[in-house]
């Protein structure tokens, strides 16, 4: 039971891996994270504070954007294990899917 408690808590208890670093809105994913964050901006109240990882999924991409809850922290401590969205887009940038994760 204690065991169970503490992976919660650190959020072990999932497949969430909280990233190291961060994409540049304005870099290499730039299209992906303006699509993604449209549709963040309809589901969500944070999507100012978001900050994105984007990885290539199939015929499309997989595109998560993570609340920043700790501003002041460096890599993932700026996140909480369970405090993203994950927004899913087909090969020409339309979201397909999405799917709250805290």
């Amino acid at each position: 039971m204690i065991v169970l408690f503490f992976s919660l808590l650190t959020g072990c208890g999932g497949n969430a891996v909280r990233m190291e670093q961060a994409e540049n809105p304005q870099g290499r994913y730039r299209e992906q994270i303006a699509a993604a964050k449209r549709l963040l901006e309809q589901q969500e109240q944070w999507a100012d504070r978001a900050e994105w990882e984007v990885l290539k999924s199939g015929n499309g991409w997989k595109v998560i954007a993570w609340r920043i809850e700790h501003p002041e922290a460096k890599g993932p401590n700026r996140y909480l294990p369970w405090g993203y969205s994950v927004i899913e887009l087909d090969s020409g940038m339309v979201a397909v899917g999405y799917q709250r994760k805290g």
